[in-house]
């Protein structure tokens, strides 16, 4: 070892220690909006144990990386908490990114602070902007998706209206909104019954296909229905029509409906569907099985499978309320609540999980080349032996105080700990979190409830 190095090392670990030099770590999140955009998958606010977040940050998937130490990178802020929104990319830049809809609430009195459906994000400048669209704009709403296509328009289906969003009633839209970029401009028409909490999958020929969520009751928003797993929704963008697919279902074993759960676009015009929820008995977040689902939507009708799942790190949790993007052969699960067989969920997830979708296998990292990282040094013998004793007595000058800093650093730690600890205990959650509860008034299932927000509201 050169001295350089080693000091340039004891440096490194002794700034870690006494001035708290660490690396973005995003806290367990649900109802977030995430975009993969060449070998970043960005990330956009989401419901923390603090209420809604206006953090913004991005997943680095140009290297090889485990999954339990992700390289995270934060940009700036939203300019406002947002949660259960949607983003959609430029695609002919491939760096504005747009972000529609959901909560926009003011992250430090935690009320909402609607200025506009739409913003503008810019990946190279990282700036956000509201952009001037002409036509109508749509009112507002959460729980939707938006697709863009290769034609320059954004695509937004239907959603969910209640008070958080400033609707005097809970309402289901039934209308396709069209966002032109060229414009840009604001286009609506309308559509088939009113759906939320969907997947949206654009396929290779121009259709999307919606999958699961819930939606009114033949019209009536007072009753809501889970949507059949089967009976699957699809726009056809060259067109502008509507049609249904009643897919075959030739798993194995019993194919659960959901709502809430994520979707991405395999090889071969293929939907994985990952996780999602259930209302069964009372509780409102059941899991549902299986976790993975696979529509094949090359057959006539669409056929649904439920494939093997294995897994390398152990037990596996089912998620909701998460993100998912595909990134090669890799699908990378971000947050979202844990959910259980016949129970609440158990709370928030702060880490990501990847799945090999070759062969449908949770993986513990990313690797992204066959080649090992082998970082070799090569020194002599003798200058190694004749420094050996050199570095022995610098070891041992700094080791007590390198052994004093790390028990005040474990105290510092532990502290911080407990306060997080505390803080999370006294701070009401949204929905979701297991210790939120709801009603049939409160809103759109999934959503954090009104009742339960007026109470958030008095501890701030």
């Amino acid at each position: 070892m050169s001295y350089t190095t080693f000091y340039l090392c004891l440096t490194f670990a002794l700034g870690y220690i006494f001035f708290g030099v660490e690396s973005y770590v995003p806290v367990g999140r649900v109802g977030q909006s995430s975009i993969l955009i060449g070998n970043k998958i960005y990330y956009f606010g989401g419901i923390t144990d603090v209420g809604v977040s206006n953090d913004a940050f991005y997943l680095d998937l140009s290297q090889s990386f485990n999954i339990v130490n992700p390289p995270w990178t934060q940009m700036p802020n939203i300019p406002f908490g947002s949660s259960w929104a949607s983003v959609a990319l430029d695609n002919s830049n491939n760096a504005d990114i747009y972000l529609f809809g959901g909560m926009m609430f003011d992250v430090t009195t935690q009320k909402d602070s609607f200025k506009s459906f739409v913003y503008k994000f810019n990946v190279n400048s990282l700036s956000w902007n509201i952009p001037n669209v002409g036509g109508t704009a749509p009112s507002r709403r959460i729980e939707m998706k938006a697709v863009s296509d290769n034609s320059g328009k954004i695509y937004i289906f239907g959603g969910a209206s209640n008070s958080l969003v400033g609707a005097p009633t809970r309402t289901f839209p039934n209308d396709m909104i069209t966002f032109n970029i060229a414009g840009p401009l604001w286009s609506i028409n309308t559509a088939v019954n009113g759906l939320a909490t969907y997947s949206a999958t654009l396929l290779s020929n121009g259709i999307i296909v919606y999958v699961g969520g819930l939606s009114p009751f033949n019209g009536n928003n007072n009753v809501i229905r889970m949507a059949d797993i089967s009976q699957i929704l699809l726009f056809d963008t060259n067109s502008l029509t509507w049609s249904m697919n009643s897919a075959r279902i030739t798993a194995t074993i019993p194919v659960e409906s959901r709502q809430r759960h994520s979707a991405v676009l395999a090889p071969d015009d293929q939907i994985i569907i990952y996780g999602g929820t259930r209302t069964t008995d009372g509780v409102d977040f059941n899991q549902v099985s299986p976790d993975v689902l696979v529509i094949d939507t090359k057959k006539d009708p669409f056929e649904i499978t439920a494939p093997e799942v294995s897994t390398n790190i152990g037990k596996f949790p089912t998620l909701t309320t998460h993100s998912a993007d595909l990134y090669g052969n890799y699908m990378i699960v971000a947050f979202g609540n844990i959910t259980r067989q016949n129970a609440e969920p158990l709370g928030r997830s702060e880490k990501i999980y990847v799945m090999d979708i070759r062969n449908f296998t949770w993986i513990n990292s990313l690797e992204l080349t066959n080649q090992a990282n082998n970082n070799k040094t090569t020194s002599s013998s003798g200058s190694q032996s004749s420094n050996n004793d050199k570095t022995t007595i610098i070891l041992a000058s700094v080791l007590g105080v390198l052994g004093g800093a790390l028990i005040i650093t474990a105290g510092f730690f532990a502290y911080r700990f407990i306060s997080k600890r505390k803080t999370e205990k006294e701070v009401p959650g949204f929905f979701g979190s297991n210790f939120d509860r709801y009603d049939d008034d409160a809103g759109v299932p999934g959503t954090p409830v009104e009742s339960r927000y007026n109470e958030f509201e008095r501890f701030k």
